[in-house]
């Protein structure tokens, strides 16, 4: 099946508010629109006279090695989606080689997530008011075998799908609660929903391990610019000290080869997975990162790209 065709099958699967739940964005939604304009303006340079024979599409990050730079973002409310939620999720991602992020909002603990792959999961809390509650949340990731904790930092005034507004229980963190949050563990930290350089400076002062460029896929701020426009002024300012993953509108690999080329080092994958998850649960999962990555590999080697770990700039153009 097609990415399109497994849309239009999960259209038919999950309820209505919960379809446009997954699909949409806060207010005008032009945050949402943009994430997607903005990647779409990127070219690809073709280029064939080069003699590649294959390409390498295996990424190292958060200290793993995994098949694909492709990530699975994190998620709540999955049970609404698919009976089988996180567990289908984590194991689509296993089948794919893929990284998995999960979210702190789960049908299930985070160990049996966990030991029921082998695949890395990142485990991802929301800024909770009680931070003694994220903390210990943090400790418990760690000891449930996750590879790295984070945060996702721009979740404190709730995530906002048109007029509906999830309820208050987080509140912003500062430098300084990044800084106890890091030092509270021994895994890599990753601090989700970065959008200027100055929170990404401070985020890597604060000894972030690793930054996700985000906006919420369009689900926290109306009219914001789109993630791909800030990530390369971002990855300038600290992609030498930490690293840089992104996430907003990728939808095919040659959306993920473009903002490797612009210094991410991963791409986190939402809606898509949503889709392939309510199709076919741990399948569809499956499916739709093998589907990203096979056309990662192909506009690699249309671009002259040997590795995901060394994609060069001027194989896009920014129009």
């Amino acid at each position: 099946m097609t990415l399109e065709e497994i849309k239009e099958a999960a259209g038919k699967k999950v309820k209505q508010d919960v379809w446009e739940w997954i699909n949409g964005g806060t207010e005008t939604e032009l945050t949402l629109l943009r994430n997607r304009s903005q990647l779409e303006k990127i070219l690809l340079k073709l280029s064939v006279l080069h003699g590649l024979e294959a390409v390498n599409t295996e990424a190292k990050m958060l200290g793993r090695t995994v098949r694909t730079p492709i990530i699975v973002a994190p998620f709540a409310n999955m049970a609404s989606v698919h009976p089988e939620a996180e567990l289908a999720l984590a194991r689509g991602a296993d089948k794919a080689g893929a990284i998995m992020f999960l979210g702190q909002v789960s049908s299930y603990a985070t160990k049996q997530v966990v030991e029921a792959v082998n695949t890395p999961i990142v485990w991802n809390g929301e800024p909770l008011k009680d931070r003694k509650s994220l903390l210990s949340l943090m400790k418990e990731a760690g000891k449930a075998g996750c590879c790295a904790v984070g945060v996702c930092v721009d979740d404190f005034v709730g995530v906002k799908v048109k007029e509906r507004l999830k309820p208050l229980r987080n509140a912003a963190l500062s430098a300084k609660e990044i800084r106890e949050l890091k030092k509270a563990t021994a895994l890599p930290l990753v601090v989700k929903g970065i959008m200027t350089i100055e929170d990404a400076i401070k985020a890597a002062d604060a000894g972030a391990d690793a930054i996700v460029v985000s906006n919420h896929g369009g689900r926290v701020l109306d009219c914001c610019q789109a993630s791909i426009e800030v990530l390369p002024e971002i990855v300038k300012a600290v992609g030498a000290k930490i690293e840089v993953l992104v996430d907003g509108g990728f939808r095919r690999g040659t959306d993920v080869l473009k903002a490797l080329a612009l210094g991410a080092k991963g791409v986190l994958v939402g809606r898509p997975i949503c889709w392939g998850l309510a199709t076919a649960g741990a399948e569809g999962v499956a499916r739709v990162i093998e589907l990203m990555t096979n056309e990662l590999y192909r506009a690699m080697m249309l671009t002259n790209v040997s590795d995901v770990s060394n994609v060069p700039r001027d194989c896009v153009i920014l129009t």
